[in-house]
């Protein structure tokens, strides 16, 4: 096993951001992880980097168990490269920041000039080689900062967001450049996105963080929807070829007429009795399955699709709902985000 994360809490003033009971991750795979902001993605891609210490538990890399501010740190960190969101690169050429692992590591000056070619081909950067790097665009930026941490081998590459604040067509050569990565060299590669549909056409396995935990509703609340008509800052979207919800325009960029749409299960609204308003996203239907996930309740409700979200113990003892009983559910704009195939 590459990873065993036993336990793992990571606090920050005062408030828990990471709280993963057990994770397993394997070696040679391609993991991604699915989340929002603030859902601590990054938080476990720096845990994972040896560059951030969780507050408690245990972390084993190797079969080794991970001890910070120890001797070891540095043969970890050698082993595992870290692509921030917004990388930096030094001041002066391309190629100087291609090749400065590889110098800092004593490899010497002609091999260096063959693994610096080398990795700018993989990323198609050859013809910036002498380019000032500090004049790149966003995405040739990225790409460099592949190739630099590329270039030293490593075993684990981790990417934050590497396609964001990106164009698609740098998203579709950084992702290519990651798979071949993984395929050809035996990569380790674990990188984080907003978009479910990226990770899964790309990686083996995919992990779903919510408010610092593990999500168990990766695979639920998301459906097919289709463009039905722009109505100002809202677009008026079809589910299962009748239920209609209002999403906001801003989620639905370019012109796709297809998309799928996430519903968040931690924003859904149960309505026991109806008020008799008309209230947006108000949408009704029957209860189909309600079961403890530890201190919450996980409701499902068939609404035309079905539709999975959570409430309090305080909200199901007031409430009461049962299987069987007709509910209406509200799914506030910010419930609903968009993932661009």
């Amino acid at each position: 096993m590459l990873y065993e994360l036993k336990n793992i809490v990571r606090i920050f003033k005062g408030r828990k951001v990471l709280d993963i009971p057990a994770l397993d991750i394997e070696r040679g795979q391609i993991y991604t992880l699915i989340g929002p902001n603030g859902a601590g993605k990054t938080t476990l891609l720096n845990i994972l980097a040896f560059l951030d210490e969780p507050s408690s538990g245990e972390l084993y890399f190797d079969s080794q168990r991970v001890a910070f501010g120890s001797s070891q740190m540095l043969p970890f960190r050698r082993r595992v490269v870290l692509l921030d969101q917004y990388p930096i690169l030094f001041t002066g050429p391309v190629w100087k920041n291609v090749e400065y692992g590889l110098k800092v590591r004593g490899i010497e000056a002609t091999r260096r000039r063959e693994k610096t070619l080398e990795m700018l081909d993989l990323v198609g950067m050859s013809k910036f080689i002498d380019a000032d790097a500090h004049k790149l665009s966003g995405g040739e930026t990225k790409r460099v900062a592949l190739a630099r941490a590329l270039a030293i081998e490593p075993e684990v590459l981790l990417c934050d967001e590497p396609g964001a604040n990106v164009d698609k067509e740098n998203q579709e050569i950084i992702h290519s450049i990651l798979k071949k990565s993984n395929s050809l060299a035996g990569t380790s590669v674990i990188f984080s996105t907003h978009y479910l549909s990226q990770g899964r056409r790309l990686a083996d396995q995919t992990l779903m963080l919510e408010h610092g935990r593990l999500s168990d509703v990766l695979n639920e609340n998301f459906v097919k929807a289709e463009l039905v008509e722009k109505q100002g800052e809202l677009v008026q979207c079809r589910i299962a070829g009748k239920v209609v919800l209002s999403v906001d325009a801003a989620q639905v960029i370019g012109g796709d007429r297809e998309f799928t749409l996430r519903i968040d299960p931690e924003k859904v609204l149960l309505l026991i009795e109806d008020d008799g308003q008309k209230g947006r996203n108000r949408i009704p239907g029957t209860v189909v399955r309600i079961n403890q996930d530890k201190e919450r309740i996980r409701i499902g409700v068939d609404v035309g699709f079905k539709l999975q979200f959570f409430i309090s113990m305080q909200k199901y003892l007031q409430s009461s709902p049962i299987i069987g009983q007709k509910v209406h559910v509200e799914l506030p704009l910010d419930a609903i985000s968009c993932n661009h195939a």
